[in-house]
């Protein structure tokens, strides 16, 4: 009994078998009439809960909780756990709500973020970039909605299938500022409308584009990537100081 509870407890067998449950989901979808991929996929469910189980045993449940990655661990397989009524579903029991459920399951993929090498400070860093690029991420939400209202109310009668309401055009400009589609749009109101509406859509988009989509989207990007590097920058800048330190102590 000691070996199945050392065994559910070791990391590397749990990483594992999160991998190749992965890889088991993965080539289920080739074969949906299998039955042995969900037989395989309510085992590895089990095998997460029997790890729970034995974890909580071993430490007793304040100490299992008190571990940031445990709880984790515990939430995704709370989440996951539903999924286990597709194994006893028959196909002509499936219906959307069912077929919704079985998609839980593959919750117990995000299981294996934590075996990522230093996840720590990679979480770390995108905490502090979260932090410096806030105000301008709202800043962009707020440009973004002004454009949308502007959109909606220049081109909502010519273009309803991009700006028929706020919430259509705030998506389209979305889209231009992600430089998706950005000459569709223009192309689309040219060929609805008269020469000078095409001329002047063309040029009001490309601005859009370049304005939101170049310039702006470019300084979020930069503002985040140098969040992220400057936290790195200090870790090395700490240890060049005490390497400074104990060269100074050697003298």
């Amino acid at each position: 009994m000691k070996h199945i509870f050392d065994l559910l407890c070791n990391e590397r067998f749990i990483m594992w078998a999160i991998v190749l449950n992965t890889v088991c989901m993965f080539l289920g979808g080739f074969w949906p009439e299998c039955k042995w991929f969900e037989v395989s996929d309510a085992l590895f469910t089990l095998l997460f809960l029997a790890e729970a189980v034995c974890k909580i045993s071993r430490w007793s449940w304040r100490s299992y909780w008190s571990r940031g990655w445990n709880r984790f661990d515990f939430i995704v397989l709370v989440i996951a756990l539903p999924s286990l009524v597709n194994f006893f579903m028959v196909p002509s029991m499936m219906t959307n709500s069912v077929l919704a459920i079985r998609s839980i399951r593959l919750f117990k993929a995000f299981r294996m973020v934590r075996f990522i090498p230093n996840i720590g400070k990679l979480l770390n860093g995108l905490k502090l970039a979260f932090r410096a690029s806030l105000f301008v991420l709202v800043a962009f939400v707020v440009v973004l909605i002004v454009f949308s209202i502007l959109s909606y109310t220049i081109f909502g009668r010519i273009a309803p299938e991009y700006f028929g309401n706020p919430g259509i055009s705030l998506y389209s400009i979305f889209r231009l500022f992600s430089i998706e589609g950005w000459y569709e749009i223009p192309d689309a109101i040219a060929a609805s409308s008269s020469q000078a509406w095409g001329i002047f859509a063309r040029c009001y988009f490309s601005a859009l584009m370049f304005l939101g989509g170049i310039i702006g989207m470019s300084l979020i990007n930069s503002i985040f990537v140098d969040s992220m590097a400057e936290d790195n920058n200090e870790e090395v800048l700490e240890r060049l100081k005490q390497i400074e330190e104990m060269l100074k102590e050697g003298k």
